[in-house]
């Protein structure tokens, strides 16, 4: 209480600019991004494009405002090929009149130029996937004298990753949404990050589950983005070849592909409304999360939901899953581990001590935590800063 009186103390009177990148969707980024906007009701929003008065749930009103971007014609479909300008477009916003800039980013939001005398901290969800490790999962075909286009593409990567390397150098104090992140800021950008990890709304979870009287059945839950990178799809046809009982739920072209081919042996969820997702978790036993992911809300969800969860020993999830306590884990490259962990927890009973266990693991990702931590750091950079006049 007394740190929370001492921050509305030091930031009431500051002009303070929030800044991410896109949103089509509210995924983890943004649900980061509210509690953010949450801690500053007199904040100005910048973003690159998108729709954010339809997917954030805010408690304050704030001004927004987009970048030039924006105005081109079904942006949101052809986005993914604008990424040489969009440089060019975090750093045309016009931020010198304010003291505090908090950028959150997984792609360019990190690189905006703040004035002199302002305080930059950016809260890193992924260094740019696509230009970093996961360029060959994004772009897969390689550059030949007969491809052009591509050794133009892998022209225009190259020069973003200077750029991004560069643009790090403006940043005052960095925050990783993970430790798996924090290492990649490090040898990307030469930058140690301090970890907040992301907020859960276990609450949420938790209230919804007890007065929930759906039966809960030895089903496996595939949930989340479905994109390529994700391996949803391909893990999807595994459990099928394999005869494991599923539910898929999420957003994405891919899991589209997945009902038109499954849709009359799998129950689908097609991009659920936030108060349908606890009665989703409830009709499955164990959540399957196939990728290595920078972070991963969902299962941490599924825990505070009362779920196993089945997911790699590698990137976020060895952060949040505890083998053998909350779920199971497995090598990222072997399908064969794969389906024994769901096997395993597919037969393993849910019982009260293994909630609890659940429960006490999940506290330490609650959104009272995460606003806490954010807090305690912008109050140390806040009263370290050289001046804010």
């Amino acid at each position: 209480m007394e740190m929370k009186k001492e921050f509305i103390a030091k930031t009431t009177n500051l002009k303070v600019a929030i800044v991410h990148d896109w949103m089509f969707t509210r995924r983890g980024g943004e649900r980061v991004l509210e509690q953010i906007l949450n801690l500053f009701p007199q904040a100005d929003f910048y973003y690159l494009f998108g729709k954010p008065g339809k997917v954030l749930h805010l408690k304050n009103k704030h001004l927004f405002i987009s970048s030039f971007l924006s105005k081109i014609p079904f942006i949101e479909k052809i986005y993914k090929n604008l990424l040489p300008l969009l440089p060019i477009a975090i750093e045309s916003f016009n931020l010198e009149n304010y003291d505090l800039i908090i950028s959150s980013s997984s792609c360019v939001a990190k690189g905006i130029i703040p004035p002199p005398l302002a305080l930059h901290i950016s809260y890193i969800h992924s260094p740019m996937r696509y230009a970093w490790d996961q360029e060959h999962r994004y772009f897969k075909y390689q550059p030949k004298l007969t491809r052009p286009f591509e050794i133009l593409r892998r022209f225009f990567l190259n020069r973003i990753r200077i750029w991004d390397v560069t643009s790090a150098i403006r940043i005052d104090k960095l925050i990783a949404n993970s430790q798996f992140v924090a290492r990649r800021c490090q040898l990307y950008y030469g930058r140690s990050a301090e970890v907040v990890y992301p907020p859960v709304n276990i609450k949420y979870f938790n209230i919804i589950d007890q007065q929930n009287n759906i039966p809960q059945k030895r089903k496996v839950l595939l949930f989340g983005a479905w994109t390529p990178y994700k391996k949803m799809l391909q893990t999807l046809e595994l459990l099928v070849a394999n005869k494991i009982p599923v539910i898929a739920a999420g957003q994405g072209e891919e899991i589209l592909k997945a009902k038109d081919k499954y849709g009359n042996r799998i129950e689908f969820f097609i991009d659920p409304h936030d108060e349908k997702i606890p009665g989703i978790y409830a009709q499955a036993h164990c959540l399957l999360f196939p990728a290595i992911e920078d972070f991963g809300i969902v299962p941490l969800e599924a825990t505070a939901a009362g779920l196993w969860v089945v997911a790699p020993n590698q990137g976020g999830t060895k952060e949040t899953v505890i083998d053998n306590v909350t779920g199971y884990t497995f090598p990222e490259n072997s399908q064969e581990s794969m389906i024994a962990a769901v096997k395993a927890a597919l037969v393993k009973d849910i019982s009260a001590e293994d909630k609890k266990n659940m429960a006490l693991h999940v506290e330490k990702f609650s959104e009272e935590v995460f606003s806490q931590k954010m807090m305690k750091i912008l109050l140390d950079c806040l009263n370290s800063k050289r001046v804010i006049e």
